[in-house]
């Protein structure tokens, strides 16, 4: 036995039309400012790294070229 579809009315569709578009203006406005927290976690944990990185450059026995050629992966001895 072969159903029909349900007559819906377009005024009806229109309505849920709309209902959908504020549904997704709703998780856009969420989405942005979560994208925005999600920056400044990522900014925070940035600069506690390069305060950590100076801390460490400054305690150590090494000089600014040593560690620098480190880094690059070269050693002091090159230049």
């Amino acid at each position: 036995m072969a159903r029909g579809r349900k007559k819906v009315s377009t005024s009806s569709l229109d309505a849920k039309i709309e209902q959908q578009k504020a549904v997704m203006e709703k998780a856009k406005l969420r989405y942005e400012a979560e994208k925005e927290a999600l920056a400044e976690l990522i900014k925070l944990r940035n600069e506690m790294r390069k305060d950590e990185l100076m801390a460490a450059v400054i305690k150590s026995e090494h000089s600014y070229e040593e560690i620098m050629a480190f880094i690059k992966g070269g050693s002091s001895e090159d230049e």
